[in-house]
């Protein structure tokens, strides 16, 4: 980027509106390592911006917040003061423009403080000096007096900032005082008298106040005339301090003045009046105030002796009072020193101060400081404050909420409760219970929750404390809402009395008192250890058990004696195994340090009836109670009563004990599962244990106190299993595994649950059940063997199908379960009527062969099978009737060729190929197909009229495919060399001990001969070669065909009698008939060359196999030309071959290859290939500049002939097209010419053929690579060798679109296309077509095209249009004489002169003659507008043209207006107006001149006459001396009863007699 031409790059950017890369660079913020951007200057960006106004606002605003900021901006300060607005505002970190400076000179700061002078923006300017700093002396504009007189607030903002520039200046705050002054009286000048003289005597002195010296100095300085601004005319002041005379006199004193100066004037001189403040008397210790008539001299305090004794409370300071002023440890210092020193009986001493205290803060329960002081104090004391604290608490509730009882009876009602008053305790507590009622009920709290009974727990103890019977509110409450629990808690913990316990149960409905009454039947008292002061019975119950009388019998005796034992949790445990009470271990958990694992295991065996809990302590030595529970443990637990089906202990438990625990999850799956049958909540479940499995491998936070992850995925393996053998049917177990199908194995050695739920759904209606051992832990190889015992139940049953999948499930192999469900299909098919059709068993086999391949059957299984059906299905034929015979052996022996083929070709798959073995079945093969041949001409034979329909039609032969396919000739192993050669071919002699001894008889011979005949023909020579051999057939074309192979090859040599025989006149080679077929692609033979003419005379004596012969002769042909040994060429593909022609140097080497393609039978698709391959690597050779190799098989600069006949060599041109866009992968990017080239080549081989889904592709590829590559890279020539080489410019308009866009558009007009080729005149067309479309304005760009192309008529219409759009805008003005008028008017004529001429140069006369009408038209405008003539010709419309016409003064000014509008005056009226009425002949002379004047026109012109005035006699008398036909003219005259011109007419001796003569007739 730093290399580009930044103005270039900005306005590139710009256009396109890339804001991010603008953006980027202006902050300059590409990453370390990429490339900056240029420099960005202002001017750069004023000059070269092209987007939108919007982006143009923000990048100046970005601009601006970099301090840059463009001219137009900087020369307006208006617009200038907006863009810092906009970019960060005026007042910045730093100045924004430094270095700016007006055109006068003036910087930033002096142009912003004149914009808030001129629009009076004092808040603003003050903040803007403010934040700079500005003052006189840094900024001149601040001290400009021309500024300062006119905006007096001026020059007060800058004294008022200069104040907090140095707060320790006064004279700075006396400027400001003195500027204030003049904002107030504006016009005077800025003085203290100023403001005396106008009233404002407190402004005066408040600035007295800092002037340099003080009030007195201004003063002096007055009487001295000082500085004007700084004195004040004592007289002056004393007039203005007239409502103030005190003030006045401490400042003008009324005594002798004398010489002496005058004193000072203190403040106490000022307070003299004030009577609360006498300075005599106070303010002694003061050496300034002179006034003091005291002798005291220091400031008077509340320790100071003499005010002590005469004002003092003396107090001796007990304990009591600093407990009253909230001081504890004063308090109990005092008491220790006071009290204790001499104490005998501290005992006594503490009960006293303790009562004191108890009295004082019951009389000052209301203040918390007293309060808290008092139990903190007895604290200190050793003494407890329980009782204290419970009945200052007590007291502030009954205050807070009791407002029926005030203050002072409640320090009544304390002081009676301290001194143990009878009643004082109960009035409280009633107070008390309602105030608790109130609470509650301010507070939302149910009456009966636990909540409540916290709060009624202060009256509880509050009775306890006084020894008042216990609160019974709460119990009342529980017992009218049923809440037993929290009664039976309350009462237990406040340690109630039984019989007031058994009085409120009897408050509980009739079903809770009765079973309230059966658990208190035997309450007793069980005594505790307690303090003295806290004993209170307990509720107890005796044990149930009657054998164990020492343990208690109720659960609450249970829990108290708990917590004397050591490990509370330990006992409670025992308990619950002894009384078989699950409850207990869940308050043994609630213990600090329990083991939870342990608490789970009583939990469960407490739970259960007693054989489970017997079977699952089985393996416990000692008795369950002392037993230490661990997870071996739990193991067998879980495991037994998953066993038993008990499910909902151990989800209770472990939701109680392990409720994170993920057996939670499979616990609940398995209830669902076996309970409920809710499989999809279940499946949810097993879901959620997965993921948190997953969690927890993954690192995740395990439970507290959980068990280890490997012991949990353990057991519910365990429960998976159980739940699997626990179900009741197959269909539940499919259920189940369907659910468990996702789950994945827990253990190494558990089951696939996966694999198993497929084999349920595999084994789902086929009478074949899932076996036990596949549901437990067992080894790969039971496994391997229970699904193998599935497999052949499967089997057994006829179900290979589902055999099949599941020996694909288990990985069992299937060849051998394939091949019997092929054999029972075989059965299967053979008793159905269809077998009996050709069709049925060759798609059947074909199934059967595809089904083999698909399984990679063994190559030896699968050919024995084939085999074995192949002998089956001769021996069924065999023992069939002769009737049914010779109807069904035909089909039989096409089966049997067609399965013997399959059979070899599965043969030759094996490695190394038997060759023993697969030339006996070809030797079987070839005496079924002759004993099928004989059979059928035996059949045809016996009967014209019943010949059996042929086994395959013609149209569909498919059987013919099939052998094809699976024919020996495709077996490489079989094909060897030796088998075309002569050694070892039957020869006659060999055909004379044949006949001696037949191994078939004279007709198999015969038709076995034929069918070898066939394969010459069909060119399988190693194939009939080896058939020859198995009989030990001499066939002469065979011989003859292998003679020739062997010459060519110079194996064999020439014949030397052959070779004067082919030398005779009568056996010449261009007498040979064969020889005529074969000149299209086999050169004459050089007569000296023995070998070819040998080989032509066997070409002609060949009957079958010919062609193959002629293959050899042209391929040896070849091997001359090429210079190589025809075995060479044998040896290579055709492929290299024909590209060894291509490159060769030969004359018509395209005819000869194509005649060799035809010879050798070379697919499309093989020479598609070799075609395209050439043309990318000649392509590839041109685009790089590379040295051409030696041979190539195209080349560019040969042309576009060459390029056709190497194309056409394919008889698919569209191979080649396909081949050259799958070619265009292999190209690099950077050979773009290369791409371009090879579409326009695969273009032309679409083309050729017509193939609209090629060009399509074409197309498609061709707009990719230009708007990806070539117009990204700027490669514009490419671009339009792309558009002009493929030529279709309707479909490619997007290259035109790329040209205009990037300023191109004239290369389009610099190429030179091939005119032959008709794309010159395709190109113009389009190109006009296109701008007419896109860019209709574009004049320029019309007219360039058009003379790059000659097209003058074209420029003529483009000027035409221009023209006459010109005269459209005129027309829409309204009509004044002005200069633009005049200018627009000659651009229309030039235009119209212009077209004109291109038309003339064309030949377009009809269109040039219009444009000069039409420009004659303007002209005549013209001529009027210079004449100062407001006439208008122009743009007239049919209605204005016979008054326009009227209006013209000359006759060929009509005639110019008629023939610019087509338009055909009335003339009769026109000489009517102009001749008869105004007289001009002048005008009827110019009309004689262009129109004759017919006697019709002056009949015309005389029939308007009617109304006409007399005056215009002698116009018509004149009009009418112009009328040639002297009849007419007498006629006329008569009738406008002008008498004297027809006398004359009659007199005139030329017209007289002629009119003497009409008038008579």
């Amino acid at each position: 980027l730093a290399s580009c031409h930044s103005a270039v790059l900005w306005h590139y950017l710009t256009a396109l509106h890339d804001q991010e890369r603008v953006v980027n660079w202006i902050q300059n913020s590409e990453t370390s390592g990429a490339p900056l951007w240029p420099e960005l200057t202002p001017e750069l960006v004023n000059n070269n911006t092209a987007c939108s106004s919007y982006m143009r606002e923000k990048v100046l605003d970005l601009l601006a917040r970099r301090g840059l900021f463009i001219q137009e901006e900087l020369s307006d300060l208006e617009r200038l003061l907006w863009r810092l607005a906009q970019g960060g505002g005026v007042m910045a970190a730093s100045p924004p423009v430094p270095q700016y400076r007006s055109p006068l000179g003036l910087d930033l700061y002096s142009l912003f403080i004149s914009f808030c002078l001129d629009h009076s923006l004092q808040y603003l300017l003050y903040t803007y000096l403010d934040h700079y700093r500005l003052t006189p002396r840094n900024c001149p504009i601040l001290a400009n007096g021309s500024l300062s007189e006119s905006q007096p607030w001026f020059e007060m903002l800058v004294k008022i900032q200069e104040i907090t520039r140095d707060l320790s200046d006064p004279a700075l705050i006396f400027q400001a005082a003195l500027t204030s002054a003049q904002v107030l009286l504006p016009g005077s000048q800025a003085s203290l008298s100023s403001l005396l003289l106008e009233g404002h005597s407190l402004l005066a002195l408040a600035a007295f106040m800092f002037a340099p010296g003080g009030i007195d100095q201004v003063v002096v300085q007055g009487e001295r005339s000082g500085r004007f601004e700084r004195t004040v005319d004592p007289q002056l002041l004393k007039m203005a301090l007239a409502p103030h005379p005190k003030l006045r006199a401490a400042l003008f004193p009324t005594g002798p003045r004398g010489n002496t100066p005058s004193s000072d004037v203190s403040i106490y001189h000022l307070l003299q009046s004030l009577h609360p403040l006498d300075p005599s008397r106070l303010f002694g210790w003061q050496a300034a105030n002179t006034l003091n008539s005291t002798e005291a001299s220091e400031l008077p305090h509340f320790s100071s002796p003499h005010l002590v004794n005469r004002f003092a409370l003396v107090e001796n300071l007990d304990f009591l009072y600093y407990l009253r002023h909230g001081r504890p440890s004063f308090a109990f210092a005092t008491f220790l020193i006071q009290h204790l020193s001499g104490c005998s009986d501290v005992k006594l001493l503490l009960q006293q101060a303790f009562q004191q205290v108890y009295k004082l803060a019951l009389r000052c329960f209301d203040a918390a400081s007293v309060a808290s002081a008092a139990v903190c104090f007895c604290e200190l004391l050793g003494v407890c404050s329980l009782k204290l604290r419970v009945d200052i608490r007590a007291m502030n509730l009954i205050h807070a909420t009791q407002h029926s009882v005030t203050t002072p009876q409640l320090h009544v009602l304390g002081v009676k409760l301290a001194e143990a008053e009878p009643g004082a305790a109960e009035e409280l507590i009633g107070y008390l219970e309602a105030a608790v009622t109130d609470s509650l009920e301010q507070k939302g709290i149910s009456r009966s929750s636990y909540e409540a009974a916290q709060e009624w727990a202060l009256p509880v103890q509050f009775c306890q404390l006084h020894g008042l019977k216990l609160s019974s509110v709460y119990p009342a409450h529980c017992a009218g809402d049923r809440q037993f629990i929290h009664f039976l808690l309350f009462v237990q913990l406040h340690s109630f009395p039984p019989q007031q316990v058994r009085s409120l149960a009897g408050q509980f409905g009739p079903t809770l008192q009765s079973h309230l009454s059966l658990a208190f039947q035997d309450l007793q008292v069980y005594k505790r250890s307690q303090a003295p002061e806290e004993q209170a019975g307990s509720l107890s119950r005796e044990e149930a058990s009657p054998g164990r009388p020492e343990h208690p019998k109720e659960l609450f005796q249970i829990l108290l004696q708990s917590q004397e034992e050591s490990v509370p949790w330990r006992f409670l445990l025992q308990e619950a195994l002894e009384q078989r009470c699950p409850t207990l271990t869940v308050l043994a958990a609630c213990h600090q340090g329990a083991e939870l694992l342990q608490c789970l295991c009583v939990w469960v065996l407490t739970s259960v009836d007693d054989v489970t809990a017997r079977e699952a302590t089985a393996h416990v030595a000692e008795a369950p109670q002392h037993h230490e529970w661990t997870l071996h443990d739990l193991s067998i637990i879980w495991k037994t009563l998953l066993g038993r089906g008990h499910i909902r202990p151990l989800l209770q438990g472990f939701k109680l004990f392990q409720r994170d625990s993920p057996l939670v999850l499979v616990l609940r799956m398995f209830e669902l599962c076996c309970d409920y049958k809710n499989f999809s909540e279940a499946k949810s479940k097993l879901l959620d244990f997965q993921r948190m499995l997953v969690t927890l491998r993954s690192g995740g936070p395990a439970p507290p106190s959980g068990p280890p992850l490997q012991w949990v995925e353990s057991q519910a393996s365990v429960l998976l299993l159980i739940m699997l053998q626990r179900c009741a049917s197959q269909y539940d177990l499919h259920r189940l595994l369907q659910l468990l199908a996702d789950v994945d194995k827990l253990r190494s050695n558990g089951p696939d649950f996966r694999k198993l739920s497929q084999l349920s759904q595999l084994l789902q209606g086929s009478e074949v059940s899932m076996s036990p051992r596949l549901l437990q832990c067992s080894s790969p190889s039971v496994q391997q063997e229970e699904f193998q015992a599935a497999v052949d139940a499967l089997q057994a049953r006829g179900r290979y199908s589902q055999a099949r999948q599941v020996a694909l499930l288990a990985g069992l192999p299937v060849h051998r379960l394939l091949l019997n469900q092929l054999l029972q299909e075989v059965n299967s098919q053979k008793a159905k009527r269809q077998w009996a059709r050709l069709e049925t068993r060759i798609s059947f086999w074909k199934k059967c062969h595809d089904q083999l391949k698909a399984d990679s059957t063994d190559p030896e299984s699968a050919s024995q099978f084939f085999l074995s059906q192949a002998e089956t299905g001769t021996s069924e034929s065999s023992v069939t009737g002769d009737g049914s015979r010779k109807r069904t052996e035909p089909l039989a022996l096409h089966e049997r060729c067609l399965l013997l083929g399959l059979a070899a070709h599965w043969l030759s798959l094996l490695s190394p190929a038997p060759l023993d073995r697969l030339e006996d079945l070809e030797k079987k093969l070839w005496t079924s197909r002759v004993r099928h041949r004989i059979l059928v001409k035996a059949v045809e034979k016996e009967s014209v009229f019943n010949v059996p329909p042929p086994a395959v039609a013609p149209e569909t032969n498919s059987y013919e495919v099939l052998v094809k396919e699976f024919s020996f000739s495709n077996i490489s192993a079989l094909n060897e060399e030796k088998h075309l050669s002569l050694e070892g071919l039957p020869g006659p002699a060999e055909e004379q001990e044949l006949i001696r001894n037949p191994p078939l008889s004279l007709e198999e011979m015969r038709v076995l001969a034929a069918l070898i005949g066939q394969l010459l023909d069909e060119g399988s020579i190693h194939e009939a070669s080896r058939v020859s051999r198995y009989f030990s057939l001499h066939h002469q074309d065979l011989w003859v065909v292998l003679r020739c192979r062997g010459l060519a090859s110079r194996e064999l040599t020439p014949d030397p009698q052959e070779e004067a025989a082919e030398t005779s006149p009568e056996r010449s080679v261009a007498s040979s008939p064969s020889f005529g077929n074969m000149s299209s692609f086999v050169m004459l033979p050089v007569p000296e060359d023995p070998i070819a003419l040998q080989l032509q005379t066997l070409v002609d004596q060949c009957r079958h196999g010919n062609n193959y012969c002629k293959q050899v002769l042209s391929l040896y042909q070849l091997a001359k030309e090429l210079q190589c040994s025809f075995s060479q060429i044998c040896r290579e593909k055709p492929r290299s071959v024909l590209e060894k022609l291509l490159l060769s140097e030969q004359p018509e080497k395209f005819r000869k290859a194509q005649a060799f393609i035809k010879a050798q039978g070379l697919s499309a698709d093989c020479v598609a290939e070799l075609v395209s391959s050439a043309l990318v690597q000649a392509l590839l050779a041109c685009t790089q500049e590379q040295q051409p190799a030696e041979k190539q098989v195209f080349r560019p600069s040969e042309g576009r002939d060459s390029l056709v006949q190497l194309i056409k060599l394919c008889d698919d041109p569209n191979l080649v097209g396909v081949k050259l866009l799958e070619n265009l992968n292999t190209v690099p990017l950077r050979d773009l010419s290369c791409i371009v080239e090879l579409l326009i080549v695969a273009h032309d081989c679409f083309n050729l053929t017509c193939n609209m889904e090629g060009i399509v592709r074409v197309l498609q590829a061709a707009r990719h690579l230009s708007h990806a590559h070539l117009a990204p890279g700027e490669h514009y020539s490419l671009l339009v060798r792309l558009l002009t080489g493929i030529g279709r410019y309707n479909e490619m308009t997007y290259i035109f679109d790329l040209l205009h866009q990037n300023h191109r558009f004239e290369m389009l007009l610099r190429k030179k296309v091939e005119t032959n080729r008709g794309q010159s005149s395709s190109l113009k067309t389009a190109l006009l077509d296109y701008i007419k479309r896109c860019l209709p304005a574009d004049s320029e760009k019309h007219n360039m095209v058009a003379l790059c192309f000659s097209m003058r008529r074209e420029i003529g219409e483009n000027h035409e249009m221009a023209a006459r759009t010109q005269l459209k805008i005129i027309e829409s003005q309204p009509w004044a004489v002005t200069p633009e008028l005049k200018t627009a008017l000659l651009k229309v004529l030039a235009l119209l002169k212009d077209a004109a001429e291109s038309f003339s140069k064309d030949s377009c006369v009809r269109q040039a003659s219009r444009c000069v009408q039409t420009a004659k038209l303007v002209l005549l405008q013209l001529h009027f507008l210079n004449q100062g003539l407001d006439l208008r010709v122009i743009n007239l419309k049919p209605a204005e043209l016979l008054n326009t016409v009227m209006a013209l003064p000359r006759c060929y000014q009509v005639f110019v207006l008629s023939e610019a509008y087509g338009y055909s005056p009335d003339w009769a009226e026109v000489l009517y107006q102009k001749v008869i009425l105004n007289g001009d002949f002048v005008y009827l002379e110019e009309l004689k001149r262009h129109h004759p004047l017919t006697s019709s026109l002056f009949e015309d012109i005389f029939k308007k006459l009617t109304g006409a005035p007399s005056s215009v006699t002698p116009n018509i008398k004149r009009l009418l001396s112009h009328c040639d036909d002297a009849y007419s003219r007498y006629r006329l005259a008569y009738q406008q009863k002008l008498f004297d011109v027809t006398n004359t007419l009659l007199q005139d001796a030329k017209t007289s007699s002629y009119l003497n003569d009409r008038l008579a007739s």
